[in-house]
């Protein structure tokens, strides 16, 4: 039987329209976790509404094959399939398509949603009445977004073919359903939006508590490991003092450790590494020769010369407790690094449990440390691992809209992630991670979306009651006309008082909503001012993030990066007026030794120190002054007197060996000095500042070679 125009147009129609729904199905807005609002389903209902039901459910089978493609999952087919035809049956009874959908989805969408996610599916039990409901308030989204489509668009609702009542309905019922439409969709969208900014916040707020807590933590860490290494530094020290009074190494040790409880065990061995003394000493017994030539600790405290901090390992002789040891070299002397021993201490782990209840306020996050090679050194017991174990952790969560990073830990395999977590990298090469779990974090969410969708729904009850009084009360003046005219008492009515009341009752209403859109407006003007405010924020920050990319954070003077964008600048200027160019390098001499002997906060206050003292020596405008890296400075500058140029360095050199340094942390006083290497040259000797670079550094090593402390200095034509 050939298919009347008709028919071929609706199905062209109806095709037309589940390509549009397929590719908006494609992408699904993400609500929270893995929990999308489809709304590609709008299609569905404008076909169920203007063609009938099997060419709805030929567009539902095309539309949600979209989300057949993403979620592999053919229940989608049976559950929107169903609700096509029981849309389209509903209009051919001239049951509106927002009552017909809320009858679906209590009647047969939810139950037959929730039977499948419990034997089909692995969502948790708890979450199931969540997101059944959040299904049936996604159907009423796209179910009043559709029918409004129907209403307000032209070609829809003067579509000639389309589906019409069996019977006319009353303007009561058209205005009531109308603004039910309106009303609803209105709510649902802004208590989507409410519920989704609270979600942001919220999830900022946790992630920012996160970076806070990591960064403290971290802060402590170090402190408490930088106080202990320093405790055993000074022991060898001092027992590098005297290296004939060994009597009294235990007697000293014994009174060190009482001293640094945080070790959980000490000793010092001789040259042969056989352990001489060791506290506590009733632990262990030194008449067995025990010799820890095997250990890390030793080699590289006594062949190495270096305070060595270890990795996480098993500790033997004292017992079996997972420790990470710090050790020193004891010498024969302290000018001479001949060494004669070494001194050790093995810190009791369990520290870290002090330092992560002291400074964690939330009784949920957790704390894991690990060593550079991965290993557990320490780990909140709610994460269930053991010292020593390596850590093995997956990355998850690229289905949960959260903007979180997050892993699992306890079970791997669950692609539910289990934690939110933030890192930082210690100094010594560990990494701290500090962990919410994602549960907490998703109840709280869904109990938001509970509490609102069921005071939604009662709003919604309340509205409909509302409206259908309102609208009634709008259209009885023309519904007393009507009867009347019905039944010939037009000669006994009295039309003029009827004329009167009625726009009384219309502007009354008018009134009403030009103070809905007063209201509107000015929601719309603080909306627009706040989105300027953040804007404004937004361009500060990248203001922020722009000076960070350009200048050294500790130094506060320009980076590599910067300097030689800035070198070009300035070569093709002194190309113009012919001025020759200066490129010096500076190094600290010695300043591994400053670091040792300071440590990182007087290496520090160092360079500070030397890039104010450069900043008030060269502070012409043209002067480029960068930190080249580490302990290392470049300086690029502009001469017309080129004689003056090693006068100048050699002034600078003078005034910082003589410039007085005090540590931040011990208040010590100390001195540096720098070697440069500088070489001058017209501009044409290159363009590329790699190349006065690599001649300026050949000076340096030259300086270096012949003692430090002195300018090199070279002059190319």
């Amino acid at each position: 039987m050939a298919l009347s125009s008709v028919n071929i147009t609706h199905y062209k129609l109806a095709i037309i329209l589940g390509l549009i729904g397929f590719s908006i199905n494609l992408y699904p807005v993400l609500l929270i976790a893995n929990i999308p609002l489809v709304l590609g389903n709008v299609v569905i209902v404008i076909a169920a509404i203007l063609l009938g039901p099997w060419y709805a459910l030929l567009t539902a089978i095309i539309c949600v094959s979209g989300l057949m493609f993403l979620w592999a999952s053919p229940h989608v087919y049976l559950l929107f399939g169903l609700e096509a035809l029981w849309l389209g049956f509903a209009k051919r009874k001239n049951i509106y398509a927002l009552y017909a959908s809320i009858a679906y989805w209590f009647l047969v969408g939810m139950p037959l949603f929730y039977l499948y996610a419990t034997f089909f599916t692995h969502i948790p039990t708890a979450s199931l009445p969540f997101i059944v409901l959040k299904q049936s308030i996604n159907a009423l989204i796209y179910t009043s977004l559709g029918a409004l489509i129907v209403l307000i668009v032209p070609y829809f609702w003067q579509f000639k073919t389309k589906i019409i009542d069996n019977q006319r309905r009353t303007f009561n019922t058209q205005l009531t359903y109308t603004f039910t439409l309106v009303l609803t969709f209105s709510l649902l969208s802004s208590t989507l939006l409410f519920n989704n900014h609270f979600i942001k916040q919220q999830k900022a707020m946790t992630y920012e508590n996160l970076q806070d807590s990591v960064s403290h933590l971290g802060n402590f860490t170090s402190v408490f490991i930088d106080e202990h290494v320093k405790a055993i530094a000074n022991a060898a020290h001092w027992l590098s003092l005297d290296p004939k009074a060994q009597s009294d190494w235990q007697f000293q040790l014994t009174s060190l450790h009482q001293s640094y409880p945080s070790f959980l065990t000490m000793l010092i061995t001789d040259s042969k590494a056989q352990v001489i003394a060791a506290s506590p000493k009733k632990g262990l017994n030194l008449s067995h020769n025990i010799n820890i030539a095997d250990r890390d600790y030793f080699q590289q405290a006594f062949f190495y010369q270096q305070t060595f901090v270890s990795s996480v390992f098993q500790g033997r002789g004292f017992g079996n407790d997972a420790i990470v040891a710090i050790s020193a070299p004891i010498y024969s002397q302290p000018s001479k690094h001949e060494p004669i021993g070494i001194i050790e201490g093995s810190l009791n782990l369990n520290q870290f449990a002090k330092i992560e209840h002291k400074n964690t306020k939330n009784h949920q996050q957790a704390m894991l440390l690990v060593d550079e090679h991965n290993k557990v050194i320490y780990a909140s017991k709610i994460l269930m691992l053991a010292p020593l174990k390596p850590l093995k952790v997956k990355l998850v969560g690229e289905e949960y809209e959260t903007g979180l990073p997050m892993m699992n830990i306890i079970n791997t395999k669950n692609p539910t992630p289990e934690f939110i977590y933030a890192s930082v990298t210690l100094e010594n090469g560990w990494t701290l991670y500090t962990l919410n779990p994602l549960m907490p974090l998703i109840k709280l969410i869904e109990e938001l979306y509970l509490a609102t969708f069921a005071i939604l729904i009662i709003a919604l009850l309340i509205t409909f009651y509302i409206t259908r009084v309102v609208s009634l009360r709008l259209t009885q003046p023309l519904a007393i006309i009507a009867k009347d005219f019905d039944e010939n008492h037009i000669q006994n009515v009295n039309i003029e008082q009827i004329q009167n009341e009625a726009p009384q009752e219309i502007y009354a209403l008018h009134q009403r909503l030009q103070k809905s859109k007063r209201e509107l407006m000015s929601y719309q003007s603080e909306l627009e001012n706040s989105v300027k405010l953040r804007t404004l924020e937004l361009e500060e920050a990248n203001s922020q993030l722009k000076s960070l990319s350009e200048i050294d954070p500790l130094t506060g003077l320009y980076n590599r990066r910067i300097a030689e964008f800035k070198f070009t600048s300035l070569h093709e200027i002194n190309q113009r007026n012919n001025e020759t160019i200066v490129v010096a390098l500076l190094d600290l001499d010695h300043f591994k030794q400053v670091n040792d002997q300071q440590g990182h906060l007087g290496g520090d206050e160092a360079l500070k120190t030397i890039s104010t003292l450069l900043t008030h020596t060269f502070k012409r405008d043209t002067d480029i002054i960068s930190r080249f890296g580490g302990e290392e400075f470049l300086l690029i500058l502009s001469f017309s007197e080129p004689h003056k140029i090693e006068a100048h360095l050699n002034y600078f050199r003078e005034k910082l060996a003589q410039t007085q340094i005090t540590n931040p942390q011990s208040q010590e006083t100390f001195h540096v000095t720098t070697s440069i290497g500088a070489m001058m040259a017209s501009p044409s000797f290159s363009t590329s500042l790699e190349d006065w670079i690599k001649q300026a550094d050949i000076n340096l090593y030259k300086a270096k070679k012949s003692g430090r402390n002195q300018v090199i200095y070279s002059q190319n034509n």
